[in-house]
């Protein structure tokens, strides 16, 4: 039985999990969850899917969903939801990390812990609330991610101060409620606004967690100019379809 499973997307991130998985199955032990790492690869080249299967093999705790080829991030999370839901029992909660260690496991049985006691569907770490800041040098990063955010929640009129945060615990069965509607979603940057607007509309209860956003630790940013394109897009789309209804 896993209480929690955190799926966690990848795309030639192997130096990274090495330490980054064992960590977080330790502090989610130490913290008393019974945890398993699934991880999404879109068949990384730098064997990615092999280091995490190595692992998995170590600790029993780590499966490895291969996918045919880079199919995008918010594709991979929707794989790895149906997957859990349709093949894993006893799950309370799922959370979303990236795998390039920009967000730090130990916070993770914080967030689960706030999610229990308050009764969230949804914890969101947030760079943009008391305690959460940025330790990520890049200027232009930080302005984007504003504009991204004052954009997403003019959009939505969803009440959160990160929506475009990757690190999430998610209530399963509040997922289970949406899984039908999983495939409408985006594959890119766009995902993680248009999921929480899809579970805020659904009548999930939300709130958020202070997140010291870290670089990652090695390769390359994989957001480009069409990714952020392509959410400024949706979020103009959404609003107006807003305002007229």
């Amino acid at each position: 039985m896993s209480e929690v499973v955190v799926v966690m997307p990848t795309y030639n991130e192997a130096e990274n999990i090495k330490m980054l998985i064992p960590t977080t199955l330790r502090i989610l032990e130490e913290h008393g969850w019974s945890s398993l790492v699934l991880v999404v690869d879109d068949s990384s080249p730098d064997g990615t899917a092999e280091v995490a299967e190595e692992i998995g093999k170590m600790t029993g705790k780590v499966k490895v969903l291969k996918r045919p080829g880079k199919l995008g991030l918010g594709s991979a999370y929707i794989d790895g939801f149906k997957h859990v839901i349709e093949n894993m029992d006893n799950v309370v909660y799922v959370c979303e990390m990236d795998a390039d260690g920009s967000h730090p496991p130990e916070i993770l049985p914080d967030m689960l812990s706030l999610a229990e006691k308050g009764r969230y569907d949804v914890v969101i770490a947030s760079r943009y609330i008391r305690g959460g800041r940025w330790e990520e040098k890049s200027m232009v990063r930080r302005i984007i991610s504003r504009g991204a955010n004052i954009l997403g929640r003019i959009s939505t009129g969803v009440r959160a101060n990160d929506l475009t945060s990757g690190y999430r615990v998610i209530r399963l069965d509040m997922l289970k409620r949406i899984v039908s509607r999983l495939s409408e979603l985006h594959s890119g940057y766009v995902f993680q606004v248009e999921l929480i607007y899809l579970l805020h509309k659904t009548g999930a209860k939300i709130t958020e967690y202070p997140l010291i956003f870290k670089p990652r630790i090695h390769g390359e940013s994989k957001l480009g100019r069409k990714e952020i394109i392509s959410f400024a897009s949706w979020c103009l789309k959404n609003m107006f379809r807003r305002w007229r209804s």
